[in-house]
């Protein structure tokens, strides 16, 4: 899809453009989170880890206002294929490609802060662009729940499903503070000891940002796919990571050690939270370093505590560890539309959703 030579009003009195390239899109502030910068968005451009078949980008300007919804046409996404797995569906629930407005990868979706009359605009001009594409179906993903309130209010999905789980919690002034919050002593106790053993199984902090990244992102990308592939697909690759590292606030929190990288997060300082968005273990070693992974967490609380972070997004998965301490869940949906009615797509969709809560709870309980 081309950029459009001239902008088109509607009766909403919103004027839209299409882009096919981030290159044109107008300059940005302000974005409600990393996965919200137009430098996420242009990550998107060159992934085949996801296999993104075609992809555009909505501007919709209304008085002085620009909001910015991207589409991608995907036919694969490891993640979407992940979460089936986990949710024990006997088959796929598309058929065909479908359009995300974005990527499921993105922690947090929407456009935050936009009026009711923008989102339908974003959902009328989604959906031309499934029909344009013959796909089988719109899906605005990882919504928190007050946003899914004003995408539902404004028009009722014909499906919903919640895709994931966010988790967060304040972290204080100290790494002791963060440890006062959790849930009981025994906790905070383990959350120290463990730190202490991966300092004695000889880990110690690296952070890196900005071009430094690159040099490590052969082990890191290398380490992150090994660690997913020990519960499904391979989540990512350096196609997706490397880009990643230009989204402002990229850091990786390395676990260094004399034998090698022993693992890592890829994490993004935004506003006033760090998001940890990807986990890396030398599964290699898991039995030797068997602390890694909660010295890494001790560490990231450290990190957000030392940049001036107040809060700290630990997003989805391994949910069992998360709530042990003390980590709040934030439900994230993802509306579905269809361009046209299908009793076997909102069948699957249902059992997605009824499979990933079944999913989340055993791992609460």
């Amino acid at each position: 899809m081309s950029v459009s030579a001239a902008r088109m009003p509607v009766t909403t009195g919103i004027q839209t453009s299409w882009h096919s390239s981030v290159t044109t899109l107008p300059t940005e502030r302000g974005a409600a989170t990393p996965f919200h910068t137009t430098e996420w968005a242009a990550s998107w451009q060159g992934v085949r880890t996801e296999k993104v078949i075609r992809h555009a980008h909505l501007v919709m300007e209304r008085g002085h206002r620009r909001f910015r919804l991207p589409f991608h046409l995907i036919e694969h996404s490891p993640l979407w294929t992940a979460l089936e797995k986990d949710a024990g569906l006997s088959q796929p629930v598309w058929q065909h490609p479908a359009v995300y407005g974005p990527s499921i990868y993105g922690e947090y979706g929407g456009i935050p802060g936009a009026p009711a009359v923008v989102l339908g605009e974003a959902i009328e001009q989604g959906l031309q662009l499934v029909r344009k594409w013959s796909a089988s179906a719109l899906v605005i993903p990882n919504l928190p729940p007050a946003e899914l309130d004003r995408w539902r209010q404004v028009r009722a999905p014909d499906a919903q499903v919640c895709l994931r789980w966010a988790h967060r919690a304040p972290v204080g002034e100290s790494v002791d503070a963060f440890i006062n919050t959790m849930p009981t002593d025994k906790t905070g106790q383990e959350f120290r000891r463990h730190w202490r053993q991966g300092k004695e199984d000889g880990l110690t902090l690296k952070v890196v940002r900005g071009t430094a990244m690159l040099d490590h992102l052969p082990h890191f990308v290398h380490q992150a796919r090994a660690t997913s592939e020990k519960y499904g697909p391979a989540l990512y690759g350096m196609d997706m990571v490397r880009p990643l590292t230009r989204v402002p606030g990229a850091a990786l929190v390395l676990a260094d050690h004399p034998e090698g990288p022993a693992g890592g997060v890829l994490c993004f300082r935004h506003g006033d939270v760090l998001y940890l968005w990807a986990t890396a273990m030398d599964t290699d070693r898991r039995d030797v370093l068997p602390h890694t992974h909660g010295w890494l967490m001790y560490e990231s609380v450290q990190y957000a505590i030392a940049t001036g972070a107040k809060a700290i997004d630990a997003g989805h998965g391994d949910y069992a560890y998360k709530a042990r301490i003390g980590l709040k869940p934030v439900a994230l949906a993802s509306v579905v539309y269809l361009p046209q009615p299908d009793r076997r797509i909102l069948s699957r969709l249902r059992a997605l959703d009824s499979g990933l809560r079944r999913h989340v709870l055993r791992a609460w309980s």
